[in-house]
């Protein structure tokens, strides 16, 4: 089962390591998508950044968690003041620090 998980960023930079300013997560990535328009909207964030998850047990605690699948959604505002969505795919590696981004082709 895949869920989405949303996070809402004042930093147009998530490297910058600026704390969110709302996080979620979903069964629908559209309801993600609108919850973090919202917050865009709001004026509270200026980056929105949902990732594809899905349920796991972590390894050395078997505390339940949620793996990136590596495929995201960047959500900002336009020149049109419309949200862009822009697919992107990152390598999934533990020993990152901050996942590398590649940005993907395809539509929301």
């Amino acid at each position: 089962m895949i869920f989405y998980s949303w996070t809402a960023l004042s930093d147009a930079n998530p490297a910058s390591g600026q704390a969110s300013v709302a996080m979620g997560i979903t069964d629908d990535r559209g309801r993600a998508m609108r919850a973090g328009e919202e917050t865009l909207d709001s004026g509270r964030a200026l980056l929105v950044i949902i990732e594809a998850v899905r349920p796991a047990m972590a390894a050395r605690t078997l505390a339940p968690c949620y793996v990136s699948t590596g495929v995201g959604w960047r959500g900002r505002r336009n020149g049109s003041g419309e949200v862009a969505w822009e697919r992107f795919f990152m390598r999934v590696d533990p020993a990152d620090t901050f996942p590398a981004w590649v940005p993907g082709r395809m539509g929301p």
